[in-house]
């Protein structure tokens, strides 16, 4: 799912969901210690990285050089989980983990991750959407330096022998992420976020690791490969583990006794519950031949494209974000989840829409076009325009003038929440539809998840969260103030071409609910930028300002909440 956005605007409104996780497998560093002293236990820490894609930018390239976790009863005291340059696009790795790297972390609570990454412009590309020019690293600016903390609630306890995962996002939803002036200036201000682990291990998508294999057997059916990041990994194959020889072209059928130490390797994986990696597929060559590998061909994760209900076929992004299609059979299987039956046959295809993230097993890989045996549906979400219709019996997505109505019940578990504010999760219904009236010709955009309901054989929407929205181009009519915690603004309706003056309010109270403020100013071509703080909003917050983005949720009452404000001077 895919929300588009436009220069100017915080990037990238949630599509989908983007992850930094550690996440579990063998291999990684180990303790050394001095004559006489014992190393202390650990356990197993893999580092994974992913993001979500975005409409405005088709690269958003950077480079990880650290990930330490922090322990929870000395702050000072940090463990290295990850340590290298491993450069990655985020618009890449929507929703699919980069494993990066293991690392034996001492048993112990951990509290508090820090991510660096590299701030200098010249290790960046950034291209936007529709241009193949990078943005000149004269243009790209970046706030901070690079360390960014992450709280990890609930802690992580590694304990002895143990696995252990604990995911963080890049977060490319946030409004202040990535900015862009009219002159082309790009400000990056770098935002992770800890993410709840799914409810099993094996739900977390990976992407495919390339690198060389160093050893293989021990114990049996298993092979240790060094990544391209300069880490090992341990993973574990079974008779369900496809293998491909591509020393030659068509690539063929291979086995496992065939592998060998040097050879040239990628592999599709699988985390399994229990922590250990899973290889799904694995394509090998001598290194001579490494070229070979299927870099930017199929893995069977991806976002679904398109659907073709006549022709019963399917366009679906791998890994890399090249669409292969996928032509659906009458004995092709539909699935939930792992665990909840669609049904069988060409009919269900339409039960999968275009954003949808899918796991298809294939009957032949090699074939063109490939036929699914099974198609799970991992993730189904909807989001867009949420239409004015939407009753307390009905959540309607889509837009009159496209005709494109999408209608869900609700689930009998739906939660509603704004994005800034995911602790205040509501399940009231009548409060949800209360709010999208409040908007008036305010636009309101919106994300959910779905799911399978076994009785009516329909999508039911379980939750709705109401996604930041950006107001056209405004001024500041009253000034902030600090005891209401309002200010008005005014700006042109585009779809009525008239004037519309709002209340906003703000939020100065700490947490992840705080309205953030950010000033943009340009003196002469010298662009400078930063966070506002809040004892400072009844001074920059006025009808002297010259400009201001906002993005924002409806309220009941006919106000809108800022979750950003950008002041232009």
């Amino acid at each position: 799912m895919r929300l588009t956005t436009h220069s100017l605007t915080p990037l990238a409104l949630p599509a989908g969901l983007t992850i930094l996780a550690l996440l579990t497998a063998c291999g990684g560093s180990s303790s050394s210690s001095s004559a006489g002293v014992v190393a202390p236990p650990t356990g197993t820490a893999n580092v994974l990285i992913t993001d979500a894609p975005s409409d405005d930018w088709s690269t958003i390239q950077v480079q990880v050089t650290k990930v330490t976790l922090v322990h929870q009863e000395d702050h000072a005291k940090e463990e290295i989980a990850f340590s290298g340059n491993a450069t990655i696009n985020l618009i890449d790795m929507d929703s699919i983990g980069d494993l990066l790297a293991a690392a034996q972390i001492p048993v112990g609570n951990y509290d508090q991750m820090k991510v660096s990454i590299n701030t200098d412009p010249a290790t960046m590309s950034i291209i936007p959407e529709g241009s193949s020019t990078p943005v000149p690293s004269s243009q790209i600016h970046v706030l901070g330096n690079g360390v960014i903390p992450v709280a990890i609630s609930p802690v992580l306890s590694v304990t002895s022998g143990g696995s252990h995962a604990v995911q963080v996002d890049f977060d490319l939803d946030h409004p202040l992420f990535i900015n862009q002036t009219p002159a082309g200036d790009v400000v990056i201000n770098f935002q992770l976020k800890f993410r709840p682990n799914p409810s099993a291990l094996h739900l977390i998508q990976l992407h495919r690791n390339v690198g060389s294999i160093t050893s293989l057997g021990t114990p049996a059916g298993t092979f240790l490969m060094r990544t391209r990041y300069g880490h090992n990994l341990t993973l574990t194959t079974d008779l369900n583990t496809l293998f491909y020889d591509v020393d030659n072209r068509p690539f063929t059928a291979g086995k496992f006794p065939d592998l060998a130490a040097t050879d040239a390797v990628m592999v599709a994986s699988r985390l399994q519950d229990d922590g250990s990696l899973y290889a799904v597929r694995v394509w090998y060559c001598t290194a001579a031949n490494a070229a070979n590998l299927p870099i930017a061909n199929w893995s069977p994760e991806g976002h679904v494209v398109s659907v073709n209900t006549i022709n019963n076929s399917m366009l679906v992004d791998n890994a890399d974000g090249h669409p292969r299609l996928v032509d659906i059979d009458a004995d092709t299987v539909f699935t939930f989840q792992q665990n909840t039956a669609i049904g069988t046959g060409q009919s269900y295809l339409a039960s999968v829409r275009h954003g949808f993230k899918v796991t298809v097993d294939v009957k032949n890989p090699l074939a063109v076009p490939m036929h699914a045996s099974t198609v799970n549906i991992e993730r189904a979400m909807d989001g867009g325009y949420i239409d004015s219709s939407t009753t307390v019996t009905s959540l309607t997505y889509g837009q009159a003038y496209l005709n494109n109505f999408r209608h869900y019940a609700y689930s009998p578990t739906f939660s509603w929440w704004d994005y800034a504010q995911p602790t205040t999760a509501s399940t009231s219904v009548p409060a949800f539809v209360a709010a999208l009236t409040g908007a008036g010709t305010t636009r309101v955009m919106g994300i959910s998840s779905l799911t399978w309901d076994t009785g009516t054989l329909l999508w039911d929407a379980s939750t709705a969260i109401l996604l930041p929205v950006r107001l056209p181009l405004a001024t500041i009519v009253k000034n902030y103030d600090a005891t209401a915690g309002t200010m008005q603004i005014s700006y042109t309706d585009l779809i009525t071409n008239s004037t519309v003056t709002k209340t906003i309010n703000l939020t100065s109270a700490a947490g992840g609910g705080q309205t953030l403020v950010m000033k943009i100013d340009n003196q002469n071509g010298v662009i400078s930028s930063g966070l506002d703080d809040p004892s400072n909003w009844a001074t920059d917050l006025t009808t002297s300002a010259t400009r201001v983005w906002l993005t924002v949720v409806p309220n009941a009452d006919g106000s809108l909440s800022a979750y950003s404000v950008v002041v232009l001077e």
